[in-house]
């Protein structure tokens, strides 16, 4: 089983086992409470023939935010996989908390596997 992991690795640009080899992209802007709301749509197609989407949507207020990290919504999600992915679906409500989960994925895929101690006798 692959994980979803590996994919969202290599759409934002982290080494990873699979790589994108096309992509396409459908953005609309509508507004919402005098809100300018911006939402984006990619479909990725990945060299071992996955298709992952990820849909992204941003506010983009007429005031300047100082928030150290604003609201970012992503959602990632498997669209055609003749291989089992796990999970199927990661959602971020901001690009600090996806950054912050990449990192920590990318720290898992690169850790050597555990060796046994050996006892001296």
């Amino acid at each position: 089983m692959q994980q979803l992991a590996s994919y969202i690795l290599a759409i934002e640009g982290y080494p990873s086992p699979v790589y994108v080899v096309s992509q396409s992209n459908e953005q609309q802007t509508y507004h919402d409470d005098n809100v300018e709301i911006c939402e984006s749509i990619t479909l990725y197609h990945f060299d071992n023939g996955v298709v992952i989407s990820k849909l992204s949507e941003q506010d983009k207020q007429a005031y300047a935010s100082d928030m150290v990290c604003e609201d970012y919504w992503l959602s990632y999600r498997v669209v055609i996989a003749h291989i089992a992915i796990s999970p199927q679906q990661k959602s971020f409500s901001n690009l600090c908390q996806q950054s912050f989960w990449l990192k920590m994925q990318q720290g898992l895929a690169v850790k050597p596997p555990l060796q046994p101690e050996h006892k001296q006798t």
